[in-house]
């Protein structure tokens, strides 16, 4: 943060002593033009207000970033659950007493982020997500004093997320490599059909990484990091839902072979809040960013990213 701090002193302190001369010279008017030609040209009138202070880098020789940018993503999670106090209702006939384990949530998710760079090391974006996936357990209800067994159960389910965020990212070039580390902070809500209200998330995480210019504008990057994720209700939430099965052999409360409809509600709890990721990044060309990375740790995620900057 001082680094930043003494960045942004330093391009102010530049800004104040070019201004100067440019006010000494205001009656010359070959110095001006020739002082112009030294400024590199803009594509756009709006950045040179947007990111702030990008003209002021642009001045001095340095690349600001692009004023937007827009992602599309694919993610794939793996999530381990616990669930408690579950109760359960099958054909109408209901348990109190249902243990569920061996959970796992799998989730495939496809979405868009779109945002801006109000400083150059400062972004703010929003985010949509639609997911579609899947929950598993083995369950153990007792039902009029006799045990239901039930393995590779399987809950479908649907969500919609939205969210807001902001990314802080400092670098700086040792030789042609430039070392970077970037933080981020993101409140989401998310509906699902599942539960009966929305789940709120706090997330925050921080990476540390190379960045190393190739050939021909060409630009590969690699970091690793970690995140933590907060949610609702103990990182969980209280889930209901309904689904159909088949009755299995030897459950003597149910006959063999009938399909069966439970209903339930319990409670969700998601695996440890911290996970760890890495990922890379490459850039075919200036301003467009293909991006790779896992997370694991207390679960098992992986995005594929395209990200255009204009």
């Amino acid at each position: 943060m001082n680094k930043i701090f003494f960045f942004l002193f330093t391009v102010l302190i530049f800004s104040f002593a070019n201004n100067t001369q440019a006010e000494s010279t205001n009656n010359n008017k070959s110095s001006l033009e020739e002082l112009n030609k030294k400024f590199i040209e803009r594509e756009h009138l709006i950045e040179d207000y947007l990111p702030i202070f990008g003209k002021k880098m642009r001045e001095h020789g340095l690349t600001p970033p692009k004023p937007f940018f827009i992602t599309a993503l694919y993610y794939h999670m793996e999530l381990p659950q616990t669930i408690t106090n579950a109760q359960g209702a099958f054909n109408g006939v209901t348990s109190d007493d249902v243990k569920m384990d061996n959970v796992k949530s799998v989730t495939e998710s496809v979405g868009f982020r779109a945002g801006f760079n109000l400083f150059p090391f400062l972004s703010l974006y929003g985010v949509y997500v639609h997911s579609e996936g899947h929950t598993r357990f083995n369950s153990i209800a007792n039902v009029t004093g006799q045990n239901i067994i039930l393995k590779n159960q399987k809950i479908t389910f649907k969500a919609d997320t939205g969210a807001i965020g902001t990314s802080l990212m400092y670098g700086f070039r040792l030789g042609r490599v430039i070392p970077f580390g970037l933080f981020n902070v993101n409140y989401g809500w998310t509906k699902t059909n599942r539960t009966d209200n929305i789940i709120e998330t706090f997330l925050t995480g921080a990476k540390a990484g190379l960045l190393v210019p190739l050939p021909k504008q060409m630009v590969i990057a690699a970091w690793i990091g970690g995140q933590y994720q907060l949610m609702t209700g103990a990182f969980g939430s209280r889930a209901n839902g309904k689904y159909t099965f088949i009755a299995p052999e030897g459950q003597g409360v149910l006959p063999v072979g009938q399909v069966i409809t439970a209903t339930y509600t319990a409670n969700v709890e998601h695996a440890s809040p911290w996970a760890m990721n890495a990922g890379v990044s490459f850039s075919p060309v200036k301003y467009f960013d293909i991006v790779l990375e896992f997370g694991f740790l207390s679960r098992f995620t992986s995005l594929v990213a395209l990200q255009a900057n204009f």
